[in-house]
């Protein structure tokens, strides 16, 4: 997926109403933190080429009340959308993105953009308000994904929950933690970004086994790993089994019933 096929608004399905452009610069950016830490500072300086607001979820743009408790504020969801400079590497891409989660007193939604990769991904993040610094987050779980694996609509909002913004946002983070699949009604956002985690190291692993088990000159050596790569397989579609739910069943046409004569 190409970086201009992946607008985070498109990927939403946010109505024209949701949509905006508004520039932010980089002193806009690097100034929440030059006081407190002057290295993210410079990190977020050196790391984004240009940023822009391009769509804000709110009670009058997607139809979801705002919500607010003493740990939460979700009054609106900003999406935001950084280009991150040539050569930019992926864990200073992975700290700017959780800073900018922590940088706002409420959720927010991330596409980042290395267009002379030609990469995109999404950042979303579970967070509460700091309680030390006001007007900020304190992000408990962060996960970035590829939408290369998202079906076209599989994260439209007109699928998730509405009945708060609040809800609309875990909903979210749930869906892109399943991949764009109907995540299981049983699980927080936290548990499915925590299967998530577990999935993708088994696949990681499983990978580097089965490049191993193919240079592997012992034949003994080959079995072991061909075994490790079998578990962990296994491993992998019980996970995904408990992080989404199973298609609904296809239910066959009635015909129609003819009256006797």
């Amino acid at each position: 997926m190409s970086t201009e096929s992946m607008r985070v608004a498109d990927l939403l399905g946010l109505p024209d109403r949701a949509r905006q452009s508004h520039r932010l610069t980089k002193k806009d950016i690097t100034a929440q933190w030059e006081g407190s830490s002057p290295a993210d500072a410079r990190l977020l300086g050196r790391v984004i080429s240009s940023a822009r607001i391009t769509a804000v979820l709110s009670p009058t743009t997607v139809g979801a009340a705002a919500v607010e408790t003493p740990d939460r504020r979700v009054d609106m969801i900003p999406v935001i959308e950084i280009n991150v400079v040539d050569g930019a590497k992926k864990r200073d891409t992975v700290r700017v993105a959780e800073l900018l989660h922590r940088s706002m007193p409420r959720p927010s939604i991330l596409g980042l953009y290395d267009e002379n990769a030609g990469t995109a991904s999404l950042s979303v993040a579970l967070t509460r308000l700091s309680q030390t610094d006001a007007g900020r987050s304190v992000v408990e779980e962060h996960l970035i994904a590829s939408p290369e694996r998202f079906a076209t609509g599989s994260l439209h909002i007109a699928r998730l929950s509405r009945t708060d913004l609040g809800t609309l946002h875990d909903d979210l983070v749930r869906a892109v933690a399943a991949d764009g699949m109907f995540p299981r009604l049983s699980l927080s956002a936290a548990e499915a970004i925590g299967l998530r985690r577990q999935i993708t190291a088994a696949t990681n692993e499983l990978t580097t086994v089965a490049r191993d088990a193919a240079r592997e000159p012992s034949m003994q050596r080959r079995i072991d790993l061909n075994a490790r790569a079998r578990t962990l397989r296994t491993s992998i579609d019980a996970l995904e089994a408990r992080l989404t739910a199973p298609p609904a069943p296809t239910v066959p046409p009635i015909d129609p019933i003819e009256d006797d004569k």
